[in-house]
């Protein structure tokens, strides 16, 4: 008899089982030391068997890459259930968005330095990521817009705006610094209390006045 014909079913659920290990393995060394060899013994595959499903070690990085991120976008879809304002939407989505990715770039750090090198390498998954994000965000701003709430401004360009105003809170990379500096320095760490002002700034610009 031949190899019994793998099918579809049985082959998505070889490949999550292929990123748990991954990402069990990154969270253990660190994404740049976890080989494909790794992933293959840790399942008890050949390296050959794991290609079958990746091309490439890069795919499996940019699979796990994905799930995080669309952990993140989850926590800022969710903190946004509640009937508010535009205002304490924005508030609220970017907040969560940012602590978020604080807690787990404390909790799971070898995780999240692969977040961090995805963002400064342009990953498509990243460039995905964001257009998720601004897209949430351009919804809240045009409820906003529509409700009276905020000023008459395009929606689209406004979205981007904010987006690239709040950056440093949202990379790891420019998040872990600053945490970094608070320790050495000996100083409290304020960037909640910072973002917090920001989002006054912004928020301040996009009312209508009315």
């Amino acid at each position: 008899m031949g190899r019994r014909k793998t099918t579809e079913v049985d082959a998505m659920a070889t490949k999550s089982r292929i990123i748990e290990a991954a990402e069990n393995l990154f969270r253990e060394v660190g994404y740049s030391k976890t080989t494909v060899a790794d992933i293959a013994s840790a399942l008890g595959m050949s390296p050959a068997n794991i290609y079958r499903y990746f091309a490439t070690k890069a795919h499996i990085n940019e699979a796990i890459c994905d799930r995080l991120v669309r952990h993140i976008e989850l926590r800022c879809r969710e903190s946004i259930v509640r009937d508010e304002t535009s205002t304490d939407r924005i508030k609220r989505f970017i907040l969560e968005y940012h602590k978020t990715i604080m807690v787990n770039i404390i909790k799971e750090k070898r995780l999240y330095d692969m977040v961090s090198v995805a963002m400064d390498e342009h990953w498509p998954v990243i460039q995905e990521h964001s257009e998720r994000m601004m897209d949430s965000l351009r919804i809240i701003i045009e409820r906003g817009i529509s409700l009276g709430e905020f000023r008459n401004n395009n929606a689209v360009e406004t979205t981007k705006t904010v987006y690239q105003a709040i950056a440093y809170f949202i990379y790891p990379s420019l998040i872990e610094h600053a945490v970094n500096d608070a320790k050495n320095n000996e100083q409290a760490h304020s960037m909640e209390e910072d973002l917090k002002q920001l989002l006054d700034l912004i928020l301040n610009g996009l009312r209508s006045g009315v």
